[in-house]
């Protein structure tokens, strides 16, 4: 499975917009800057089962084969920083 995230800050929160066998779009205004990589990976995680798929954050590659468990912490990070 392949999974591409297209993040944009807006000026009142951040769209996330998820494409590939999942497509969605969350958008959000109520979670402070800090925290919208965990909100953001928490929904998607609730939304889809990622083992082993590839994940795609802003056109880069980030895991070629993501596991929550081990990389659940930095695919935060990726959220957080894009």
């Amino acid at each position: 499975m392949k999974v591409r995230l297209d993040i944009e800050r807006t000026p009142t929160g951040v769209r996330v917009v998820a494409t590939g066998d999942y497509v969605d779009t969350i958008e959000t205004t109520l979670v402070p800057r800090e925290r919208i990589g965990k909100f953001v990976a928490d929904l998607i995680l609730d939304r889809v089962y990622l083992k082993n798929a590839q994940i795609i954050v802003n056109g880069a590659t980030a895991f070629e084969a993501f596991d929550a468990e081990q990389d659940f912490d930095e695919l935060v990070r990726l959220i957080q920083a894009a």
